[in-house]
């Protein structure tokens, strides 16, 4: 069995052949809720494709998104901190698929086989970083900067150049009003970095888009490539 997911691909047959056998590929379709706030679910998820978003409640109702996983990366970092409840409501944002595997399971494998302890305390650092990243960008960034950050990290996770997305889920995602984000996408349009419609983006320049970040992104990429050993930007 071959995996997209990075971490999974990383491990040798040695560290991953005693648990292999348990997890189990299972479908993401779009807006899939992983995990609510307070949640104890029973499984970790690898994704293999398709992007879940991580999301705060910063006031009754209204959301904000405080970092992502995809294929890089695994769900809930937090569990492999002894974090047994989830802090943040989890949808998937993009379909797709991902290994899963019984919290009960991991656990074990965690505290009985050292290279996967280390290989899943090193994501879990690299995604704190994320996580500081993104509470950065949305402290001093232009609207503009942020959604090019993160189209950059859409884009990165994405195995298209091409996704599904509404500007509604994009004023959720960033936090801000609807038609703050028309503009901004009107912006990078008429630059020649993407190209919107009804429900679909298409990344077309992605090196404008990162001039257009203004330094929001890469810093976080830089970490996960020092901490993993492996750079999963795209080119």
């Amino acid at each position: 069995m071959a995996f997209a997911n990075q971490l999974l691909n990383a491990l040798d047959q040695k560290s991953i052949a005693p648990w292999r056998d348990a997890l189990e590929l299972v479908h993401l379709p779009l807006r899939t809720e992983i995990a609510s706030v307070g949640s104890q679910d029973e499984w970790i998820y690898f994704v293999e494709s398709g992007l879940i978003s991580l999301l705060s409640e910063y006031e009754p109702g209204r959301m904000i998104e405080v970092g992502m996983v995809g294929p890089e990366g695994l769900h809930d970092t937090g569990f492999i901190l002894g974090d047994e409840e989830a802090a943040f409501q989890s949808i998937s944002q993009i379909e797709g698929y991902a290994h899963r595997l019984p919290r009960a399971i991991f656990r074990e494998v965690l505290d009985t086989v050292p290279e996967v302890s280390l290989l899943a305390r090193r994501y879990a650092r690299a995604f704190e970083l994320q996580v500081a990243s993104t509470a950065s960008a949305n402290g001093r960034a232009l609207l503009e900067q942020r959604l090019a950050r993160w189209l950059l990290m859409v884009h990165d996770r994405a195995q298209s150049n091409t996704f599904h997305i509404t500007h509604e889920f994009l004023s959720q995602m960033l936090c801000t009003r609807r038609p703050g984000v028309t503009v901004a996408l009107h912006l990078l349009e008429g630059k020649g970095y993407i190209h919107s419609t009804r429900g679909q983006l298409e990344i077309r320049n992605r090196d404008g888009l990162i001039e257009e970040a203004d330094g929001s992104y890469g810093k976080a990429e830089a970490h996960y490539e020092r901490l993993l050993g492996w750079d999963f930007r795209r080119s």
